[in-house]
């Protein structure tokens, strides 16, 4: 079957391997909670993180598995986290004159973790500088600063792992920076979360902030285009037969984003009771990891500048249920029979709780259409001399990585089978993880 036409850059293949990162969002509004954006600005004296230390953050995304992390150089308000030459709302006129991007980065490449960051282009902080007396923004300005700003975080401290745009890039048509012809001269090959055509590498959003992809998720989609829209983004389902490479990468608040401050996105005190538990976290890494998603969870710092103890329990915690129920496998396979199976053979049953598929998507993401079958021995199985494989989950998309629950059902086979695809499609692996149930116990259950 022909159609395929996304395919990955080798950055983009290194991307899908991170697939969890934590989201540190840090904004001047955290010393000022009360502040609605509109108002005047919250002056930067506010800043006061006495005791920021950027070390125990990524500590604390290590210790929940996360490759990479991404910390907001500028939010809403528009306070830089680093010391920017274009403007003085930022840091060096703070209380506390930390740099706290590059000591993010720093902390990020002591622990072996990925650095990226988050930029937003729109903010209060902007408008109000560049607004003419007539009422109006000095566009060639503001996209100045703009471009000027996110140059100086790609050159002072890259090479970074994504640079994140949030809610897209206006058209240059309609007056938006030059953000493709910027990253072509300076960084080609950066990714880029909310990118537009004429970048390399861009990632696109799931559709929400609760850490869900859909459950058939595609690694290539297309441009929205429409003129009515004025930042260019990919659309959030995606498409096999689409033609931009443009993974999910799915984000969410580490706090409840119904009812915590800022949807769970910035600290607030009160909010220690609305922190996610890590078993719900690791339900949402099911179904964004585990649906050729990246997971981006948000950890909010304090005004101290340092990660709360419930939000460090929960991340503690992830990471202690990924280690013990998606680490170690009871079995595995990595060659394919034939054109498109994987078989995993047990000698005693296995109470399966998960079974974990990856494609190799160098070329491409191939597999349209999936099965996957268990059996029991073969002396209870034959009818008219036929092996029976019993179906027990079905689907279309693989991609990078398909985790699918099984719910502890035992059987002494499992078998993967591609039932459509594109021409060459490869499976890289085949994994079962769960426990193996020993003949003893059958014997005692006179099974």
């Amino acid at each position: 079957m022909s159609g395929l036409r996304a395919k990955p850059t080798k950055e983009m293949l290194e991307w899908h391997d991170y697939e969890l990162g934590v989201f540190f969002h840090y904004d001047i509004e955290v010393f000022q909670p009360e502040y609605s954006f509109g108002e005047d600005l919250i002056p930067a004296s506010k800043w006061n993180p006495v005791k920021l230390d950027t070390d125990q953050w990524v500590r604390t995304a290590k210790a929940a598995g996360a490759r990479y992390a991404l910390i907001t150089a500028k939010h809403g308000t528009g306070f830089c986290l680093w010391p920017t030459r274009f403007h003085d709302y930022h840091v060096g006129n703070a209380s506390v004159t930390r740099d706290v991007v590059g000591e993010f980065v720093d902390s990020c490449r002591k622990y072996g973790i990925k650095p990226g960051i988050y930029y937003s282009l729109g903010s209060s902080h902007l408008d109000k500088i560049c607004m003419g007396e007539d009422g109006q923004i000095d566009i060639k300005k503001k996209n100045d600063i703009l471009l000027g700003q996110v140059e100086e975080l790609i050159t002072a401290y890259g090479p970074l792992a994504e640079f994140w745009f949030d809610g897209g890039i206006l058209r240059p048509e309609l007056g938006g920076p030059d953000i493709p012809g910027l990253l072509a001269r300076i960084a080609p090959d950066l990714i880029c979360f909310g990118g537009c055509p004429g970048i390399k590498n861009i990632l696109r959003w799931s559709g929400s902030e609760q850490g869900v992809a859909v459950p058939e998720c595609w690694s290539a989609a297309h441009f929205l285009t429409e003129p009515e829209r004025k930042n260019v983004t990919c659309d959030s389902e995606g498409d096999p037969e689409d033609e931009v490479w443009a993974p999910v990468e799915v984000d969410m608040p580490v706090r409840d984003v119904m009812f915590a401050y800022m949807g769970g996105w910035m600290y607030h005190e009160k909010d220690a009771d609305k922190t996610y538990d890590s078993e719900y976290l690791f339900e949402r890494y099911l179904t964004s990891v585990g649906r050729n998603a990246n997971l981006l969870i948000g950890c909010v710092p304090d005004t101290k500048g340092l990660i709360s103890q419930d939000q460090v329990d929960s991340f503690v915690g992830l990471g202690n249920l990924i280690n013990t129920r998606l680490t170690v496998h009871a079995g595995m396979s990595d060659k394919m029979i034939g054109k498109d199976r994987m078989e995993v053979w047990f000698d005693d049953p296995v109470d399966a709780e998960f079974a974990e598929i990856m494609e190799d998507q160098s070329d491409g993401q191939k597999v349209l259409e999936w099965i996957l079958e268990t059996r029991w021995p073969a002396y209870w199985c034959t009818k008219d001399g036929m092996d029976q494989w019993i179906p027990i989950a079905q689907g279309k998309s693989i991609g990078h990585k398909r985790i699918i629950p099984i719910g502890h059902l035992r059987g002494y086979a499992f078998r993967f089978r591609i039932l459509k695809s594109f021409d060459g499609a490869v499976l890289k692996s085949f994994r079962i993880f769960g426990k193996k149930v020993s003949m003893e116990y059958h014997e005692h259950m006179n099974i």
